[in-house]
């Protein structure tokens, strides 16, 4: 993990026990994403249009009931190897940034590279780097409790 603070740069990596196609799914299908992100800060409604222009939507559960929603556009999309898109959150409504995923295969699963840049406003850097520690500490149990036998299966079957 790497934050510069000064210039609004936060970078997470993380090791995932799943193939690059299967994260890359993760990151983007809206019912993949409402499945493993969940709790309190989790994710309750999705919305991609998964192409370069496409607009996306993210729709939170927050501790009294309430609900935000963080949105953007997609800047570039190569799956299952890199997803770029404008992040803009409610909590900063002028603040646009920009978050990158690169997903590196490695053996026994992925390298997932997160890059969020542009998070200038005070605060700013410290609160989204909290929220993604949370959630891809989420997103790690949950690919490795799908087990090796499903990716080995999902190769060459749809999944049902």
């Amino acid at each position: 993990m790497s934050m510069d603070r000064d210039s609004g740069i936060l970078e997470l990596t993380r090791e995932l026990p799943a193939p690059p196609e299967r994260v890359f799914r993760a990151l983007t299908d809206p019912s993949e994403l409402a499945r493993w992100w969940t709790g309190v800060g989790g994710v309750s409604t999705a919305r991609f249009d998964l192409q370069p222009g496409g607009a996306y939507r993210l729709v939170f559960r927050m501790e009294k009931g309430e609900t935000c929603a963080v949105h953007g556009v997609v800047r570039e999309v190569d799956p299952p190897r890199r997803l770029v898109m404008t992040w803009f959150s409610p909590e900063y409504p002028d603040q646009e940034t920009l978050l990158s995923f690169e997903l590196e295969p490695r053996a026994g699963g992925t390298l997932l590279k997160l890059r969020h840049t542009g998070l200038v406003e005070p605060g700013s850097c410290e609160a989204h780097e909290q929220g993604w520690i949370q959630a891809l500490a989420l997103l790690l149990p949950w690919l490795a409790a799908l087990g090796p036998m499903f990716f080995a299966g999902a190769r060459g079957v749809k999944e049902t």
